[in-house]
């Protein structure tokens, strides 16, 4: 009989004993990530295939090691601050930010995170599919300096467009002809060769500069004014310059610039590209809204320089261009990226083509923008889901992984179906990007690189015109940015769920911190135009000036491939083809104001239809089952094309779906 109370047999656990979780270890994301591989078959020829995979795979790798993720917590932990004044007292208002940040940048540049995609020269039209595919992997270890890469990488396409004129070359809008000077041409051509290098000790990466207090993407309310001044009259309190060159030695511009921006990413630039309303012309009374490009810093005067503090990191000698920076932004996610309130006075810049043309002009950046912005959300959707597979194959949960509980794979699998399809479309749209940006050039090509990208399984991309590809990408370009942007977030917040309560942790490891990534995801849908934005911009592209050859576009497209299908596919064709008509007939019997008040559904309606195409074609190409599986629930999302299945069938897939073809495929049979 017991005489004393009963005991324990094992010990307890404390700070240094008991169970600890074995850390996941996150892939090589070209090598474990089913979809990146299925994209990068998709849209690159065999030839192409076999020239990237080894750079990719190679690039994966580095994103990973230690030597980067710290430069990651180091930017993370340590965001930008404005230095005012130097030791004496002497104003700086000098940006300062950290070393992660800056050896990011440094790395993205000497990867050709902007440069690739305009090195037409060596990749030919593939040049943005492969741009587009570093950035994939690069995105969620790059602490945001994708952000920067962006707008540099629109300013350089606006900028190649304008040196493409012929020098003399007149712009004529409302009498006022703007002839380029040699002075602009030479400043351009210097920029653009800067924005485009591979040497960190010579890029530069550009800012863009919209918003305002009175609005963001409605910049009719622009309040900033510019004026020309080719004199540099100085006004009341300001000393004259009497050096007149940028920090590099290039004449300043002869538009002076004074007003407020709001929200100014990339303040660290070293040159950026803005609106502001030039004078109004003769007879009228609205100042016109126009683009500019200025350099960020001009070289001190020696009247100047015993007023001017000494600054830490820009170059000595040098000041901001007339911009004083307010104060840095308080954000819930992209901290790294020094996001400002910049005060202009007295500015200068170079006026970009025609005065009161600053909306068309900065579309061109936009367009790009935007694309960056989807190639975001897809990147940190796809870090996200590497992260809660890597979980999934450690924790255990009443006596088994996560990776073996059904209903665990089964949230995953619905998140892997839309993380598919949003990668399908944006890559569909950086493809076109590149041929249409292919067979614009007129520059002398050397080497022969292939004339498109597109590989012979893939005859309803073939048989596109040039044409045809610049409609459908003005089409396609709002939808992918609204559509990604919503299941980036929705999609890092199953993962952040997936991870427990791990998942809710700001991890100072970057491989276990989806919370970060979900932080940063959350810009992607007010950034570059919001949904209902994005609506209405698809409402401007099928009701507005070349409507008709935007919609017979999408229409060739869609009926392209529709007709090909056939056998198992019939069905899908069928339920496609009709939801398709639908979305057409509402165009055409709809007014634009309608269309942009339905802006949401109607995005939704044309991206399901887009990228049901492209998963059907995807899986069509080579017959995978597993990707057959993910076209056949994408199109069940709407249309009943599928038979119902016993639910172990389902977590079958389920897991193939997640974890492909060669992981536990007896567990996943239950």
């Amino acid at each position: 009989m017991a005489t004393g109370p009963a005991k324990h047999t094992a010990q307890p656990s404390s700070g240094t004993d008991g169970f600890f979780q074995a850390p996941p270890q996150v892939r090589n994301q070209f090598e474990e990530d089913a979809t990146l591989r299925r994209v990068f078959e998709h849209f690159l020829s065999t030839s192409d295939r076999a020239r990237f995979s080894g750079p990719l795979a190679s690039f994966a790798d580095l994103v990973l090691t230690p030597k980067v993720l710290a430069w990651v917590v180091d930017a993370e932990t340590n965001p930008p601050f404005v230095r005012e004044l130097d030791t004496w007292g002497r104003r700086t208002n000098e940006l300062v930010t950290s070393e992660g940040w800056r050896q990011l940048q440094a790395l993205g540049i000497r990867e050709g995170i902007v440069a690739t995609g305009h090195e037409r020269d060596r990749f030919g039209a593939a040049a943005r599919v492969w741009q587009f595919l570093k950035y994939h992997v690069w995105s969620a270890s790059s602490a945001n300096v994708t952000c920067p890469s962006a707008m540099t990488d629109g300013a350089a396409t606006l900028l190649t467009r304008h040196l493409r004129r012929k020098p003399g070359a007149l712009e004529a809008s409302g009498g006022f002809a703007d002839a380029m000077s040699s002075d602009m041409r030479g400043v351009l051509e210097k920029a653009y060769a800067r924005l485009v290098s591979r040497d960190p000790e010579r890029a530069w990466t550009s800012g863009q500069w919209m918003t305002e207090r009175t609005g963001g993407s409605d910049v009719r309310g622009t309040q900033t004014l510019a004026t020309l001044d080719p004199g540099f009259v100085a006004a009341a309190g300001e000393a004259a310059l009497s050096v007149r060159e940028d920090a590099e030695g290039s004449p300043l511009g002869p538009w002076r610039v004074d007003g407020f921006k709001w929200f100014s990413s990339a303040t660290d630039a070293d040159m950026t590209v803005l609106l502001a309303r030039t004078p109004p012309p003769d007879g009228q009374s609205e100042a016109p809204i126009s683009a500019f490009v200025a350099p960020m810093r001009r070289r001190l005067g020696p009247t100047e320089a015993s007023a001017v503090g000494v600054p830490l990191t820009a170059p000595q000698g040098t000041v901001l261009n007339g911009v004083r920076i307010q104060r840095l932004k308080s954000k819930l996610g992209t901290r790294p990226v020094p996001t400002a309130e910049l005060e202009l006075r007295g500015m200068r810049a170079y006026l970009l083509g025609a005065p009161g043309q600053g909306v068309k002009e900065i579309s061109t950046v936009l367009n790009i923008t935007r694309l960056h912005n989807s190639a975001s959300a897809c990147g940190y959707l796809g870090r996200g889901l590497s992260i809660a597979r890597a979980f999934a194959r450690v924790r255990r949960s009443s006596g088994r992984l996560l990776a073996d509980t059904p209903a665990h794979v089964k949230t995953l699998a619905k998140v892997h179906v839309e993380y598919r399809a949003q990668m399908m479309l944006t890559y569909l749209v950086a493809m076109l990007l590149g041929r249409v940006e292919y067979a614009g050039d007129d520059a002398p090509r050397p080497g022969s690189p292939p004339s498109n990208n597109s590989s012979p399984t893939l005859p309803y991309l073939n048989s596109l015109t040039t044409s045809q590809s610049a409609n459908l990408l003005r089409a396609l370009t709002p939808v992918m940015k609204a559509l990604t942007a919503r299941i980036g977030i929705y999609g890092l917040q199953e993962c952040t769920e997936a991870l427990g309560g791990v998942g809710y942790l700001e991890s100072p490891d970057p491989n276990a911190n989806i919370v970060r990534l979900l932080r940063d995801a959350c810009v992607l849908s007010i950034w570059e135009g919001t949904t209902d934005v994005m609506g209405d911009d698809f409402a401007r592209a099928v009701k507005g000036r070349g409507a008709v050859e935007v919609v017979g576009a999408l229409d060739a497209f869609v009926h392209r491939a529709l007709g090909m299908w056939s056998g198992a596919w019939k069905d899908a064709a069928r339920a496609v083809g009709m939801r398709w008509e639908r979305v057409k007939a509402d165009i055409g019997a709809g007014e634009r104001e309608e269309l942009a008040a339905r802006g949401r559904e109607m995005l939704d309606e044309a991206g399901w239809v887009t990228m049901a195409i492209l998963l059907v074609e995807d899986a069509r190409r080579d017959g995978d089952a597993m990707s057959a599986e993910v076209a056949r629930r994408w199109v069940a999302k709407k249309e009943s094309v599928m038979a119902s299945r016993p639910w172990n069938e389902e977590a079958f897939w389920d897991k193939r779906i997640v974890f492909g073809d060669g992981e536990g495929k007896e567990s996943a049979r239950l």
